[in-house]
């Protein structure tokens, strides 16, 4: 069916839907398409509400956007197959539906205006403090939403959080709880243990060829060479575009001038001395201020009459200093006097604070790159702007031709690019930039290019390269001979022997009583690994020691001997209890929560 559809996607019908389908995004956004043809592909049902295969792929493809988000190129790819994605998806949604059904028996609502307020204060939305339009709509397509979609989404999310932020908030601790907890934290233990080094155990263990099949005969499914793939791909990156794309004049001039508006023109040093008028007369300003000047041409130094007459606290100290001062950062008639003075002179003015006698101390001017020393920087940055922008506009064509083609020619074809070839690589990726990336390798590994043979959809590697791919071969996962895996076989059941005779060793030395202990006193919780296995055992009763053999991380054993536990019952500071009380809050508030949202689910009708 596919086959055909991509044999006939030349045709006047076809072109016809898809002029049909631009229209709809272009007036309504992609909740006016999924209602015309997806309204009835029912994949689940919650109390009579229905879920469609579209919103499932909407929130797998959420998810999925999520991830890359969130975690980059660390992201495991196996959290990117399509299957894990639409199951989490499918459950997320069924939750979403019990709860929003909650949410409507118990009578709340959410109106637009609450939504459009949680929106405007976000601060990821925001530049400034101010709410950021930009910000806003990328992080909304980031997520595959349209504005209309993603507003809708934040209300349902606001209703059904109303019912769980009252169960949350009528959460309590008690003080017995809180001091149980300080109790814990603050309790010591005395222990003696012996290690076992499993590296000492294995360098003289032996095994047989007759052990070494055994093992291997017993366990041939965990001996399967990786499954691998092949790939043929496309990479089409903004530089691709570079010759596609011109630099005017008038955008050379623009960029110049913003790139220059932000460097300080010129900055000037001033020192004043202030006489205020909020608490004395206009006249009885004037006259301090004549007493000043008199002063001044007296000789008298400006930073000492600063100091006695000043009524700014900020600078009297200072000799009057402000420092440098660019324009506007005061008051308009204090720019217009100080940058209209010569270096060293003195001149009053009247400003809202009250008058100033105000001394130009210095004058420096910033050096302005000249438009000539800027233009090949200039219009590089502009070329890679218009370059990108280029790339952008172009991921619709390059979908289509993916998917009109059975093979990635066409696409070289168009934008001048190589059809490249992979190694072979398996599900957690291959050695290189392309290879290697999580996007890549899900759908390297999804149903239609793994079992199909289709082109990939349009992978973004970044925001200036973007691929597609097709599957040049596959390697089925095969049980490996004996012969090529002996050494891995080797390594296991030397190791599980040394283990099982080290375990023995550590009973054996038990049991004897000859064992050379280490040591510890009054240890504090999570102080070493050895202690925090000391942690892990009961009690001992009757003053009858407590002997466990523990694993730790590295493969070794220890043997320790648990002989006491003391509680303390000190006086806990108060910031400490806060702490507790808001941990045991939160865990109380989250079970709850979840319980109630079990409890529902329970007793919905769901069908999938």
């Amino acid at each position: 069916m596919l086959q055909d559809i991509r044999d006939k996607s030349q045709g006047i019908v076809v072109k016809i839907i898809v002029g049909f389908i631009v229209v709809t995004f272009a007036l309504f956004g992609v909740e006016a398409l999924v209602q015309s043809f997806t309204s009835s592909d029912k994949v689940a049902e919650v109390d009579g509400v229905e879920i469609s295969r579209t919103q499932m792929l909407q929130g797998a493809e959420t998810q999925r956007r999520q991830l890359i988000s969130m975690m980059g190129g660390q992201v495991n790819p196996a959290l990117l197959e399509d299957n894990l994605l639409q199951r989490r998806a499918l459950d997320e949604l069924v939750q979403r539906i019990v709860l929003a059904n909650q949410s409507e028996r118990l009578g709340l609502g959410v109106s637009d205006a609450q939504v459009d307020g949680y929106l405007l204060q976000a601060e990821q939305f925001q530049t400034d403090g101010q709410f950021d339009q930009n910000k806003y709509l990328n992080f909304i397509n980031s997520l595959g939403f349209t504005p209309l979609a993603f507003k809708e989404r934040i209300k349902q999310d606001v209703l059904i959080q109303q019912p769980r932020n009252a169960i949350a908030g009528s959460e309590f601790v008690l003080p017995f709880q809180v001091n149980d907890v300080a109790k814990l934290q603050s309790q010591q233990r005395s222990y003696d243990y012996v290690s076992f080094s499993l590296a000492d155990e294995s360098e003289n263990t032996s095994v047989s060829d007759d052990e070494l099949k055994a093992y291997y005969e017993e366990n041939t499914s965990s001996f399967k060479s990786q499954e691998q793939v092949k790939l043929d791909y496309v990479v089409v990156s903004s530089e691709d575009f570079y010759s596609k794309v011109n630099v005017t004049d008038a955008e050379l001039q623009q960029a110049y001038q913003a790139s220059i508006a932000s460097l300080t023109q010129e900055e000037r040093a001033a020192s004043h001395i202030l006489i205020e008028t909020s608490e004395r007369s206009d006249e009885e300003a004037q006259s301090r201020l004549a007493e000043v000047q008199a002063k001044l041409d007296a000789g008298v130094s400006f930073a000492d009459l600063a100091a006695e007459y000043s009524d700014d606290i900020g600078s009297k100290d200072d000799g009057g200093r402000l420092g440098y001062i660019e324009k506007g950062m005061i008051d308009e008639a204090f720019d217009n006097a100080l940058f209209s003075m010569e270096k060293e002179e003195v001149r009053s003015v009247k400003t809202q604070f009250g008058y100033h006698l105000v001394q130009l101390d210095d004058v420096s001017t910033s050096d302005v790159p000249s438009f000539e020393s800027q233009k090949a920087t200039l219009t590089e940055a502009i070329q890679q702007e218009k370059a990108r922008d280029a790339l952008l506009s172009a991921h619709e064509d390059i979908t289509d031709l993916a998917y009109a083609s059975d093979n990635l020619d066409f696409i070289a074809k168009e934008y001048d690019v190589d059809v490249l070839q992979s190694a072979y690589f398996g599900r957690d990726g291959g050695s290189d930039e392309v290879t290697s990336n999580p996007s890549v390798i899900a759908a390297a590994f999804d149903v239609a290019v793994l079992e199909d043979g289709q082109n990939s959809d349009l992978i973004e590697l970044s925001d200036d390269q973007v691929a597609v791919i097709h599957l040049n071969d596959h390697k089925q996962e095969v049980i490996q001979p004996f012969e090529d895996v002996v050494e891995e076989v080797t390594s296991i059941v030397v190791q599980d022997k040394a283990l099982e005779s080290l375990r023995q060793k550590a009973l054996d030395a038990q049991n004897s009583g000859n064992i050379a202990w280490t040591s510890v006193t009054d240890a504090q919780r999570g102080q070493d690994e050895v202690t925090s296995l000391a942690f892990t055992m009961p009690h001992p009763e009757a003053d009858k020691a407590v002997v466990e053999v523990k694993d730790m991380s590295n493969g070794d054993l220890t043997l320790i001997r648990l002989t006491r536990v003391d509680s303390r019952d000190e006086a806990v500071p108060e910031d400490q209890k806060a702490a507790y009380e808001r941990y045991l809050s939160q865990t109380q508030a989250s079970l709850s929560t979840q319980g109630q949202q079990d409890y529902l689910t329970n007793n919905a009708e769901i069908e999938r």
